[in-house]
Parts: C-alpha cells; sequence; structure tokens
C-alpha cells in the first residue's frame, strides 16, 4: 500500500512544486504581435527575462507554460553574483501535468542567490477569448484587435511564468507592433521607438508597474479613436478609448469614475495608492462586439451595448463602472487565492456596486437589488439550474452565480447589520492589502466583526452557512404557521419547487429569519439552522400580538420566497389598504413578488393574492411596481388571446388608473438631454425609508401598461405627443422611457402617411437605438399590408440588421395583427430562422406567445424536425416558459377570473361576467 502512495505523491508533486524552488522577483516582457493578416503572421513571440531568487539549492526550477513554443537552445540563465551564463540541458513536460515545465539546469542553483531566467517562446493566436487572443469586428473590412484576459490560469498560454496568485512581482512591459495599432497596458508608455527589423513596427516601452500576480497582467492593441482624454480634480488622468460615434454617450465617463473612486474609498476607508508606481493612469476602452466586463490596474474594457443598453442609459453606464472601480480594491488590491472562486469576488464587487451608485443617485441599491432578485429566484427555480460552487460555462450560469453570489452578501450585511458588514469588510482589505486571499477569509473576518458585538450566535459559523448556500442548487421556501392561543410562530423550510413541493427533499440552509412586528419595526434576527443535512424547526414565541400582523424576510434580506397562513396574509392585505408605509418598501416588493408567484404555481389561491396587491392603486414606490408588473405582463400576454381579457384589463385599468393620475403629473412634457444625478453625500443608504412622494421614474414604468390597459389619461397625452412629433418629423421631443409607447399608440390610431413618415425616421436613424425604436413602433399598425412589409424585411439584414430582429419580431408577436400573420411567418420560414446565428433569439419572440397545447405541440415539432440533432436537446429548455403558460392557462385560468369577479363583487361592482373560455 505505501508504494502506491508514494507513486500517486509523486504524480502531483510537479504542481504542487511549482515556483517552490525559486521565487520570481521581477518580470521583463516583451511581445512582437502580428495582428491583423491572418496565416503564418498570425501569431505573437516574445522574451521573458525573469528575476528569480532560489530558495533551495537545485538544478530544477517548475514553472507554467501551456501551448507555447519554447526553444531550448533560447533558453538560459545568467547568475547575478559572477555574471555567469547557465544552460539548460532539458525542457521537460509532465504527462499527467502537461502546464508544468521542468528546467534542467546544468549546474545547481545556489539557495539565497538571484539569477535572471531568459526564455524565447511563441504561439498562434487563440480565438477563444482567454489568454492572450485576437478578434475582430466589422466585416468590411475586418478590424481587428488583441487583448489579454489571463483569469483564472491562462497566463501560462501567454507567456511562461509561475502561475501562482500567491506570487506578485513587478512588471516591465514592451510591446512590438503595427505602428496603426494603439498599445496599452496597466502602466503609462514612456518611449515609442521604431522597430527596425519590420518595416512599419514599432516598440512601445512601458513604464514599470507595482506588484501583481500573473492573472493581473493586462495589455492590449486595438485601432480605437481616442474620444476623451485629460485629468480629473483628483490629478487622476482619464482616456476613453472607442469608436468616434459613441464619443457624446461617453461623455459622462469622466466625471462619473472620479466620483465612484470615491465612493468605494468611503465604503473601503482604504484609498488605492497613488504614488510613482500607481502612475495615476485610467483608460477606458469601449470595444465593439465585446461582451465581457474586465478590469486590472489602469484599464477597463467593457463592450459598446454597456455604454447605451436601453432607457436607462448614462445610470446604467455608472452602474458597470461602479462594478469595474470596485475590483480595483477587491480583485485586484486583493486578489483570490483560489481562482475557482473568483464568482465570490465578482457578486461581492457587484454588490459593492449598488452601494457605491446608492451614494450618487437615491434608491439604486433598492432597484437593481430588487431586479437581481426576480432574476435569481426565477432562474434559481429551475429543475436544471446547478449549485453556484459548479463551474458550468455558459453565460446564464455564470451570471445567476454572480447575481446569487450579490444577494448572499446582501443576507450576510442584512444579518449582521450595515456598521459590522463594512468594519469587517474594511478590515479585510487592510489585512491582505497586496495579497491573496481564501474566500473562508473573507467569512472569518466578517463573522470576527460581528463577534465583537455579539451579532452572530456562538453557534453560527458565517463558513458553514456560506456552504449551505454555494453548494446545492435552489432555495427555501420558509412556512409560517402562527398559534395564537399558544402564543407561538413555527417557521420551517423546504426546497422550493414552484412545479412540485417534494416533502421528501432532505436539502437544508441555514438562514437569518429576520422579522418584524406591527408594534415594533425594529428587525430581529434568528437563525435557522441546517444541522447534519436536517433542517431545524424555528419556534419564536411571545413575539406577536393576536391581532398584529407579522412580517418575515424584512427588506428582501435572504434570497427565498416566505408562505404565510392565511390568518397572518389577510392581517397583511388589510394592513397594506389603511397604510401601505408601515410595511418597508423591499418588504412590500417581496410580498407582491412571493403572492404572485404562488399564485402562478397554484401554491397560493388567486382570491388572497388579488387582495394582496390590490392596495397596488396607491402604491408610490418605483421598484414595487416594477417587480408587480414583471408578473402581470406574463399574465397579459396569456389574457389577451382569451375571452377573458375584457375582465382582466377592467380589473387591471382599475388597479393601475389611481396611481397613473397622480404619477404623470411629474412626467416631463420634454424629452431630457442628460439626466440629473442627485448628489446624496450618504455613506450606506438606509433601504427601510419611509416614502413621502411619488417616485419621479414611476410614470415612465406606469406608461407603457396604462396606454395598453386604455387608461384615457395616458392614451391623450400619448396622442398629443405623437402628433407634436408628427408635426416636428423628430421623435426628439418624447421622453426616451415612453417613446416606443407613444409612437406605438399614436401609429395604431392613425393614417397611412403617419405610419410612412415613421419608417422613413427609421431609414434616417443614426444609431441602433434609435432604429429599434422606430422599428418596433410600426409593428403596431393595425394594417395587413404593413405587418406584411415588417416581417419582408425582418430577415433582409439591408433592411433591418441583425441585432434589431428578434426585437422586432417579438413587437409584432406582442400585437394582435402580429400573432397571426407572425405564426404564418415563422411556417414560411423555419429554415431561414435556424440557419441564423441568433435563432434561438428569435424562437424567443414565437415561444413567449404560446399559451396553448395545439400551438406548443406545433411548435415543438416544427423544431424537431428542423433543427440538426446536435441542437435538439436545448429545445426543452427553450420551451420550458411556454410549457408552464399551457399549464397555467389550463389549470388556474378560470381561477384568476373568479378571483377579479369576487374582488369586483366585493367592492360593490357586479358588471363583470366570467362566463368565458380559455
Amino acid at each position: 500500500m505505501l508504494p502506491k502512495i508514494l507513486i500517486l505523491l509523486c504524480a502531483f508533486l510537479p504542481e504542487k512544486a511549482t515556483g517552490s524552488t525559486v521565487k520570481p522577483l521581477r518580470y521583463n516582457l516583451k511581445i512582437l504581435t502580428r495582428l491583423d493578416a491572418g496565416g503564418a503572421r498570425n501569431l505573437f513571440e516574445g522574451i521573458v527575462s525573469i528575476d528569480i531568487e532560489a530558495t533551495k539549492s537545485t538544478r530544477f526550477i517548475y514553472l507554467n507554460s501551456s501551448d507555447l513554443y519554447i526553444l531550448k537552445r533560447k533558453t538560459w540563465l545568467l547568475r547575478w553574483a559572477s555574471g555567469k551564463k547557465l544552460s539548460v540541458l532539458q525542457l521537460q513536460k509532465n504527462v499527467r501535468e502537461p502546464r508544468v515545465v521542468k528546467l534542467v539546469i546544468e549546474l545547481p542553483l545556489r539557495y539565497g542567490e538571484k539569477y535572471t531566467l531568459n526564455m524565447f517562446f511563441s504561439r498562434n493566436f487563440n480565438q477563444k477569448g482567454h489568454g492572450y487572443y485576437a478578434s475582430y469586428y466589422d466585416k468590411t473590412p475586418k478590424v481587428f484587435y488583441s487583448m489579454t484576459r489571463f483569469e483564472p490560469e491562462y497566463a501560462q498560454t501567454a507567456f511562461p511564468c509561475f502561475d501562482n496568485p500567491h506570487f506578485r512581482t513587478p512588471y516591465n512591459i514592451t510591446m512590438v507592433h503595427d505602428r496603426k495599432f494603439v498599445a496599452l497596458t496597466h502602466m503609462p508608455p514612456i518611449k515609442e521607438t521604431p522597430y527596425d527589423e519590420i518595416e512599419n513596427y514599432v516598440s512601445t516601452t512601458f513604464m514599470g508597474s507595482p506588484p501583481l500576480a500573473t492573472h493581473q497582467v493586462m495589455w492590449t492593441l486595438h485601432s480605437l479613436q481616442k474620444v476623451y482624454s485629460g485629468p480629473t480634480a483628483t490629478g487622476e488622468n482619464i482616456t476613453v478609448w472607442s469608436r468616434p460615434h459613441l464619443a457624446k454617450s461617453l461623455a459622462k465617463v469622466a466625471e462619473m469614475t472620479p466620483k465612484l473612486f470615491r465612493n468605494c474609498e468611503t465604503l473601503f476607508a482604504y484609498p488605492l495608492p497613488k504614488g510613482p508606481d500607481w502612475s495615476g493612469k485610467l483608460d477606458h476602452i469601449v470595444m465593439p462586439e465585446y461582451t465581457e466586463l474586465y478590469s486590472g490596474q489602469g484599464l477597463m474594457v467593457y463592450g459598446e451595448d454597456k455604454v447605451n443598453p436601453g432607457r436607462r442609459g448614462h445610470e446604467s453606464l455608472q452602474g458597470m463602472l461602479a462594478e469595474l472601480v470596485a475590483r480595483q480594491w477587491n480583485g485586484l488590491l486583493v486578489s483570490s487565492s483560489d481562482l475557482n472562486e473568483v464568482y465570490v469576488r465578482d457578486g461581492v464587487n457587484y454588490y459593492l456596486s449598488f452601494q457605491a451608485m446608492g451614494m450618487e443617485k437615491e434608491g439604486y441599491n433598492m432597484t437593481y437589488l430588487l431586479r437581481t432578485r426576480l432574476d435569481v429566484l426565477y432562474y434559481d427555480s429551475l429543475a436544471k439550474e446547478k449549485a453556484i460552487a459548479t463551474d458550468v460555462r455558459s453565460t446564464r450560469h455564470q451570471k445567476l452565480r454572480k447575481n446569487k453570489m450579490c444577494l448572499l452578501i446582501h443576507m450576510i450585511k442584512v444579518a449582521i447589520s450595515d456598521k459590522l458588514f463594512f468594519k469587517g469588510l474594511q478590515e479585510f482589505i487592510k489585512r491582505y492589502a497586496n495579497s491573496s486571499a481564501l474566500t473562508t477569509e473573507l467569512w472569518e473576518e466578517l463573522q470576527r466583526a460581528a463577534r465583537q458585538t455579539h451579532q452572530l450566535p456562538i453557534g453560527v459559523s458565517l463558513h458553514t452557512v456560506m456552504e449551505s448556500w454555494l453548494k446545492k442548487p435552489g432555495f427555501p421556501l420558509l412556512t409560517v404557521q402562527r398559534d395564537d392561543e399558544k402564543q407561538k410562530v413555527t417557521i420551517t423550510q423546504k426546497h422550493y419547487n414552484p412545479k412540485k413541493m417534494d416533502i421528501s427533499s432532505k436539502d437544508c440552509w441555514w438562514i437569518p429569519v429576520v422579522y418584524i412586528v406591527k408594534n415594533l419595526p425594529l428587525s430581529q434576527v434568528e437563525w435557522l439552522g441546517c444541522q447534519r443535512k436536517k433542517a431545524d424547526i424555528l419556534e419564536l414565541k411571545h413575539i406577536v400580538n393576536p391581532k398584529d400582523w407579522l412580517l418575515l424576510n424584512v427588506d428582501a434580506a435572504v434570497p427565498l420566497r416566505v408562505l404565510y397562513d392565511s390568518y397572518n396574509l389577510q392581517l397583511i392585505s388589510t394592513a397594506l389598504l389603511q397604510d401601505f408605509t408601515q410595511i418597508p418598501e423591499l418588504s412590500r416588493a417581496q410580498l407582491v413578488d412571493d403572492a404572485l408567484s404562488f399564485a402562478w404555481s397554484g401554491l397560493l389561491p388567486y382570491n388572497v393574492t388579488l387582495k394582496v396587491i390590490s392596495y397596488l392603486s396607491k402604491e408610490t414606490s418605483f421598484v414595487v411596481w416594477e417587480t408587480a408588473l414583471f408578473h402581470l405582463k406574463n399574465l397579459q400576454g396569456i389574457m389577451r388571446l382569451t375571452t377573458g381579457f375584457r375582465i382582466f384589463k377592467l380589473f387591471m385599468k382599475k388597479l393601475m388608473k389611481p396611481v397613473f393620475k397622480a404619477a404623470i403629473k411629474s412626467l416631463p412634457m420634454k424629452a431630457r438631454t442628460s439626466p440629473e444625478i442627485p448628489n446624496i453625500p450618504k455613506i450606506f443608504l438606509n433601504t427601510t425609508k419611509t416614502e413621502n412622494k411619488t417616485d419621479s421614474s414611476l410614470p415612465m414604468i406606469l406608461y407603457q401598461p396604462a396606454c395598453q390597459f386604455e387608461v384615457k389619461e395616458c392614451l391623450a397625452d400619448a396622442q398629443e405627443r405623437f402628433q407634436s412629433a408628427i408635426e416636428q418629423k423628430s421623435i426628439s421631443s418624447i421622453p426616451e422611457e415612453i417613446r416606443e409607447t407613444v409612437l406605438c399608440r399614436g401609429i395604431r390610431n392613425s393614417l397611412e402617411d403617419d405610419w410612412v413618415m415613421v419608417r422613413d425616421m427609421y431609414f434616417e436613424a443614426k444609431n441602433d437605438k434609435d432604429k429599434s425604436i422606430l422599428l418596433n413602433s410600426l409593428s403596431c399598425t393595425t394594417e395587413y399590408w404593413a405587418m406584411q412589409k415588417l416581417l419582408k424585411w425582418a430577415l433582409d439584414p439591408e433592411m433591418v440588421p441583425s441585432t434589431l430582429t428578434a426585437g422586432l419580431l417579438s413587437a409584432v408577436m406582442r400585437s394582435s395583427l402580429g400573432y397571426y400573420v407572425g405564426k404564418e411567418f415563422l411556417i414560411a420560414n423555419t429554415a431561414a430562422i435556424l440557419n441564423r446565428k441568433d435563432f434561438k433569439l428569435i424562437l424567443n419572440a414565437f415561444v413567449n406567445v404560446i399559451t396553448t397545447k395545439d400551438e406548443f405541440s406545433s411548435l415543438n415539432n416544427r423544431l424537431r424536425s428542423n433543427l440538426p440533432a446536435s441542437q435538439k436537446s436545448t429545445i426543452s429548455s427553450m420551451l420550458e416558459p411556454a410549457l408552464d403558460k399551457v399549464i397555467w392557462r389550463k389549470s388556474l385560468y378560470f381561477d384568476l377570473l373568479k378571483a377579479i369577479r369576487d374582488l369586483t363583487l366585493e367592492n360593490g361592482n357586479s358588471n363583470s361576467s366570467v362566463q368565458d373560455s380559455p
């Protein structure tokens, strides 16, 4: 047995020994990039000179190299003490660990002495989006660029190195490249000289960097234009590189960035170094057709779609920048020792970006926290979802990892208090600055801060708490049962599955149960445990009087759902109708979200759910209404295709009319050219604030459904704005957030000439954002010929850019005429659609309107008969939302209509009837 153990141990020695015989002190890296031509020139080559110190007397050096071509005759060492050159006798690859190269030196290295290891290397570019890779945008002609992305362990594919996150060394980088490209690294260039060996090539030398781990190194070559460059008020120099047409949209970047740095300095209580090593420069690189967010010291890279991602414009851009800025502390200043857990860092940064933005724009953190919650609870309830500790490389799962981690950080903050959370985070940054740390060390620091003031019970370990969330998929359902005779509340947990509640599931979580009662608004925290994979039962005694409501998971503290007994839910519904502000804003959003989700899955009768949400006619919170509309629009998509839509529309109109009439008074008559961001110098925004006025964003989000449900104030306002735009032959006077709705309503009720004028505006529009709004609004036509023309354009790239096709077809399928014409279009063009790269996005337009079994079977059969075998495995997941709608319409359609009738009769109106078929 012992020999087997020794053999197994030896098999792992090369990886464990990487860097153990020497310690890197500095990298001198020279990279020559042949970019843009393909073929033999589509490669990079270089020389790396690594200053090292021998940590033991040895003839062997282990370092990392993956897919690089290295010449032994061009690999040698220089001993500092004597200047003697030492040859490398062998370069050995280990079969079990091919990423590790063993260098056999002709003479032993002496313990404590310093040497310089010189290596020549080369490699063809990869197109995989990691390591040092090349890509391009546009096609006529192609515009090439090259970029690095070394996380988690891809630096070894770009140059031989000691790829260990614990090693931090300075870097001196020189880039040799075609002079038409701009070379950028962490540091500013100090000189550019002609490279005589290749015509039109130059050599750009950069200032030496401060110590960095290998995965933090960044450089890029591009041909973007400098659209902004200048110093900030605090002395940094910001340069923005992009295509010229984005210059106006990026004008605010130079103003936003230093504010976000100041906010993060306040959050972390640790300023970034600003000495000569730091350089004080920051380059923003806005790359076309780039879908990632990536940053390092002195560099931020993001895609053009992040600049103008929709109606939120500058706010979304600022939120994205806040995430990248937070990474300068958590991810750069303190990096991860376990690079398999970078999703933890990303989730922390995402959450901290909310906090940084909350200091600039009141309510931002609540809004984005709830949007993230809606996204996570939907996708994490799907049957095929994986635990976030599972590294599935799909974009969907990577997004879920970051978003769910963000919510778990919020859970810790609420459980131990804002003050102690930030104290622990600040101590973590201070303790591990300029080094690497494990995720467990972050939990320990937060726990240490909480224990100092007894905010965390001795029996609760944050490491154990987080393990229970990270290593299993899904989330819990808390069931609350009151027993007022015994003055006891019993709280239990089980795995939430909206389709089938599996009572046999043994999954359980450690959960901070945050609660308030009517006469005790100060939140209390108790812990519901998970001992030896068996869920505890939490009993709370003497906490609530029989006539007082009890509210759990205050401020959406934990990503879970709460199912109350009928009596407590009735007390909450009554409280919301009497004075909704006595329930915190985030908790109201969760109540609405949970009630509508439970009703959709059949866990809660619709007559109970409608009583919970009926108070919305008084609700003034943007975030609560946004949560409600997320679900109500889903119902609308089904109901509009049934004879019961009239009843549903009357209910929605009654729900929305009072609040919309009040909110529309704050709607601007003209479009805002640059949204103002109030300067609110709050370190930590209190999410339990009491509202005393209507949110200025509320009319924007209510405008579309108010017009769809024919609230007359909305219809009149839309018609007035549309006529003004037609007279001016410009849509610029319409606020951007309601532009598509105004145009849609106008086209639906207007003459053919108006449709033609909007069509001409579409052809004249300069950017995709305006084109999308104008094109989608054209689909609101009631003319058959116009709808046919739009569908004819849809697959013609000369008429409709491919990036707008899916949006156009979604808009078409939402209209009454387009629903029927669109199905004919799909049948006629299935083959052409399935041959496109974006076929899944296009198919979603048709999947989203399926509500009957026949429609589902028809599309399912069509896809299975036309898709190649390799794609058929994706059909089930693609059609899952449609199947949910089919099941709902069959089983719960009449329950909703009956609940609307009962609520209407209860309120004294008997004009509605439910004698309709689904």
